[in-house]
Formats: C-alpha cells, structure tokens, sequence
C-alpha cells in the first residue's frame, strides 16, 4: 500500500484545468471522494489532504521542481521511495487511456525525472493518464499546458473517475492486481 500519493501539476489559476495538470485533478478527486479537505503544508511546500492510510500531497512547484518536494517529505515523514504513489499526465497515451506502473523510466516526462534524480531512483509506483495524442503541427508545451476542449470534457472526468478507481484498487489489492485490471 502506498502511504504519500504525489498529484502533479503546475500551480496557479492559470494552470486550472490544463493537460498537464490531470496528476493534480485526479489526487483532488481521490480526496474527495474520501471526504479530505486540503491544507496547506509550508515546509513542502504543498497542500495535502490527510486521510487514514495516506496522504494526498499537491506539490505547490512547476512539473520539474516536483523532486524536491518529493524528497522532503520521504525525509521528513522517513519514508522509503516504495511508499510514494505518482499520478502524472502522458502524452503519448491517448486521452482517457490508464498505465500503471510500479517502477520505470520517465518516458520524458519532466515530472517524473525530476523525482527520480531526487531521491535517486526510478523505483516508485506511478500512474500515467492519457492525455493525448499531440497533434500534428503543435507544439508540446502548448498543448499539455493548454485546456481539453469542450467535447473531451466527457471523456476526461471518466477517466479521472477511473484512475480513482485505479488507485483504490492498488491500495486494496496490490499494484500486480491493478494493472490487469485497468492497464487496458
């Protein structure tokens, strides 16, 4: 079971409601669901919603800053990398598609790197949301920092809800179980 669970995203109302910011929307639907409220937490810097058998942290840094925070709290709650859960956005899986994965690369995801050369190790459980693919003629940047469109709506808050479920699922089974399940 995963006991610090890592939302990314890039703060301030201007980020609100980007690709980029999925990690961030689905840790805040997983706290309310469990009827978590948030505060903030000053030498994160992060907000956090504290259940029973986790915490849900909300880095208060861009993407590739998101390591250090990381870092703080493994050490200031002394916990081992094992114990964190990452939920980011991916490119390079198509919007409302899941992956989890107990280890692995970057996959050039900034986020991702930047926690890993942290605490020095890609050996954290993670789960990539969909949010692509990046269209033909646009830059990266301006498309995971720019909003879905109206139409994608529909498909963004179901994936969110099943990333939820995901979680959940690793929490209460395993991540082995979760992946057979929802790595369609």
């Amino acid at each position: 079971m995963f006991s610090l669970i890592f939302g990314l995203g890039n703060p301030g109302p201007e980020y609100d409601g980007t690709r980029h910011n999925v990690g961030l929307m689905v840790a805040e639907a997983a706290a309310q669901r469990h009827k978590l409220a948030w505060r903030p937490e000053r030498w994160g810097p992060a907000c956090i919603a504290e259940g029973k058998r986790e915490i849900f942290i909300s880095p208060l840094c861009y993407m590739n800053e998101s390591g250090v925070v990381v870092r703080k709290f493994l050490q200031r709650l002394k916990k081992k990398p094992e114990d964190i859960f990452v939920i980011v956005d991916d490119v390079s899986l198509p919007l409302g598609k899941l992956r989890l994965r107990p280890a692995g690369s970057s996959g050039g995801h900034r986020g991702l790197r930047s926690i890993a050369s942290a605490i020095g190790t890609e050996a954290f459980g993670r789960l990539r949301c969909g949010i692509g693919p990046l269209p033909q003629g646009i830059d990266l940047a301006d498309f995971v920092l720019g909003r879905f469109r109206d139409d994608e709506q529909p498909l963004l808050q179901a994936m969110i809800e099943r990333a939820v479920d995901a979680f959940e699922c690793c929490q209460e089974f395993g991540i082995a179980v979760a992946m057979s399940r929802f790595n369609a």
